[in-house]
């Protein structure tokens, strides 16, 4: 990939006598003081902020040389009350193990930066990158960093999607020449899927790659090996409980995986070759109870009674046959929910995952189902499921997206035909009340706390509160996104400063948020504020945090319309030299996060060869509370 301007790695030359890097281009960025006098912190602990001037010299630091950086491994997770440490902080170059760990979370090797993914662009677009990284590992780096992603190990900070580690592992199968190394993580295959769904989609993105390569077969001996054994792994009852949970419709991809393994030819167990027969057969052809199923005849009352409830017309039949095989709702076709009873019989034993999965349809019988409502406004079950408020407002969004109705006017016929009539057509548009808005009120403050000393800085500008963000989230506003995001880690961490650049001077202004309010409350206290046109500067924000000797943070989180305003050059450069300071003065963990609530794309040119701890995430998705955790987590650079 072509380096950016600017993406050189910062260093300390230690055979000249020159000042390392950083410090020259932290000089450079504390030119933006308004006031040609230094600031000076008082004895007392008191401090006098630096303004800023609205011009910068952009070629002081363009002859910068590139340095040497010896390699560091990504730290392990620090305790909440870990002490500063007072060295200087290291600035480390990125191993090509943790290049591909970023990659897990944010579909990014080169970049801090997250973008809504797209598969077809993930794999054509980071496939020469990605088989790159893979021959620069071991296969024990690669197992471990797979499993801490995909393994069944219970992980709170698991990645937001199978896709990218699962990529990651096609391509290492498929380009991959040393057949010792193939073995080893062959041999692992089966710790790295552990579900059906992860088996489907690394074949899938197999299937991609090899026509990305040209190939003719969809997969290489090496992957046909691998899953032929996953299957064969599987005990009876594992093999069976995949067939029979779901609407039966998965079986078509089942058949054309197994034939393709010849998997009649292998030394399998009578029994597991008649379930795998079961997982890839039609509902139709079950119905008869072929021959092939003999193997399976202790298990018969239940297949039928799973195979009959897949052919069911009347949702009425449904419940009986629930009820004598003590069927969960994760064995009945979900259009069969649509009978009361058996949705008031099922829905109060799902998890509240499971609702929030199943919610766009499930919200159709809340007005019959009284359970469904319940379990929803249950803050016990809705504080033990952990379920930040940016995923229930997303949720929301979805069933309240606007709906255009077009009103045409009505004439009478004598006027219809008369060419100097002119009338025009009007669109009204009307939002779909849902159900859900009240859950999302009703749940800050009851997600785990991040644990961390955060430090929140919010755009408030009057000019953007009323408009709408930009790609999925087009029918969410700003300001609901940013108060989403905002408020509700303030409501759920103690320790949190909560500022906003209140004028032209690109000062910051404490916001009088409280634990006593409610979202609307918070959205109406940053509405009051009435900001104008603001200097946004992010650089800002860290010279008041270096001067602030009575408070230390850990995270630094923006919540703006774009990270470009206000950066110099559009370049990572100072704001890079000033984490560097912060962390070697200051706290040694401290990490910075962007969030680009109205941006598609990255905001500046980041290093690639080096860790900045900067983080930009580009629009709202569900998946950015845990990113934000993750990142701060030491889980990803």
């Amino acid at each position: 990939m072509k380096k950016g301007k600017g993406s050189s790695s910062l260093g300390s030359k230690e055979s000249s006598g020159r000042p390392s890097t950083a410090v020259l281009v932290f000089k450079k960025c504390a030119r933006f003081a308004d006031s040609s006098e230094s600031a000076e912190i008082q004895q007392d602990g008191k401090e006098q902020l630096p303004e800023r001037q609205d011009s910068l010299d952009a070629k002081e630091s363009a002859g910068m040389e590139k340095e040497a950086i010896s390699n560091q491994p990504l730290k392990d997770e620090p305790s909440k009350d870990e002490p500063n440490q007072s060295e200087g902080t290291a600035i480390s170059t990125i191993p090509a193990i943790d290049k591909l760990r970023r990659f897990c979370f944010i579909g990014s090797t080169d970049e801090p930066v997250y973008t809504t993914p797209a598969l077809d662009l993930v794999v054509e677009n980071n496939f020469a990158s990605l088989k790159e990284l893979c021959s620069q590992v071991s296969e024990d780096e690669l197992v471990e960093c797979l499993l801490s992603v995909l393994g069944s190990e219970p992980n709170e900070e698991q990645p937001p999607r199978p896709d990218e580690p699962l990529l990651i592992l096609a391509v290492f199968f498929t380009t991959c020449e040393d057949e010792k190394k193939r073995n080893a993580v062959r041999n692992r295959f089966t710790d790295l899927i552990t579900s059906e769904s992860d088996l489907l989609l690394f074949v899938q993105l197999v299937k991609r790659v090899q026509k990305l390569l040209e190939r003719k077969t969809p997969f290489n001996r090496t992957v046909r090996k691998a899953v032929l054994n996953w299957y064969g792994t599987k005990s009876l009852d594992r093999l069976l409980h995949f067939w029979s949970i779901g609407d039966g419709n998965r079986w078509p991809a089942h058949r054309d995986l197994l034939y393709r393994l010849h998997f009649r030819h292998a030394n399998f167990l009578p029994e597991i070759i008649a379930a795998l027969r079961l997982l890839s057969s039609s509902p139709k052809e079950l119905s008869q109870w072929p021959d092939f199923l003999t193997p399976l005849t202790s298990f018969r009352e239940t297949i039928e009674g799973v195979v009959k409830l897949r052919l069911l017309t009347d949702p009425e039949q449904a419940i009986s046959i629930v009820k004598k095989l003590s069927l969960s709702w994760e064995h009945v076709p979900f259009h069969l929910l649509h009978d009361p009873r058996l949705a008031h019989f099922l829905i109060p034993h799902m998890s509240y995952e499971q609702l929030l999965q199943k919610w766009p349809r499930l919200s159709r019988l809340n007005s019959r189902v009284r359970p469904f409502a319940e379990q929803l406004l249950d803050k016990k079950k809705l504080k033990a499921s952990n379920v930040p408020p940016v995923r229930l407002l997303l949720e929301d969004m979805r069933l309240r997206k606007p709906k255009k109705v077009v009103n045409q006017l009505v004439l009478p016929s004598s006027l219809k035909n008369k060419n100097t009539f002119k009338f025009q057509c009007a669109t009204t548009s009307f939002q779909k009340a849902s159900f859900l808005h009240s859950v999302y009120e009703i749940s800050f403050g009851l997600n785990k706390a991040l644990g961390r000393r955060l430090h929140i800085t919010l755009n408030l500008e009057q000019a953007y509160l009323g408009k709408y963000l930009s790609g999925p989230c087009r029918s969410l506003k700003y300001l609901d996104a940013l108060v989403a995001l905002g408020f509700g880690y303030f409501r759920s961490d103690r320790k949190v400063t909560v500022e906003f650049w209140h004028d032209r001077s690109g000062k910051l202004k404490a916001l009088p948020w409280t634990n006593e309010m409610s979202v609307s409350e918070a959205k109406t206290c940053c509405e009051n504020q009435k900001v104008g046109k603001v200097r946004q500067s992010l650089n800002e924000i860290l010279f008041r945090a270096l001067l602030d000797m009575q408070n230390t943070f850990d995270v630094f989180l923006v919540l703006v319309p774009g990270a470009a305003r206000g950066n110099p050059e559009n370049n990572s450069k100072c704001l890079a030299a000033l984490m560097d300071k912060y962390r070697e003065k200051r706290n040694s963990n401290a990490k910075f996060i962007m969030v680009s609530l109205r941006q598609r794309q990255r905001s500046m040119i980041y290093s690639s060869g080096r860790n900045e701890n900067l983080l930009e995430l580009c629009s709202l998705d569900k998946h950015t509370p845990r990113l934000i955790n993750a990142f701060v987590r030491n889980k990803f650079y």
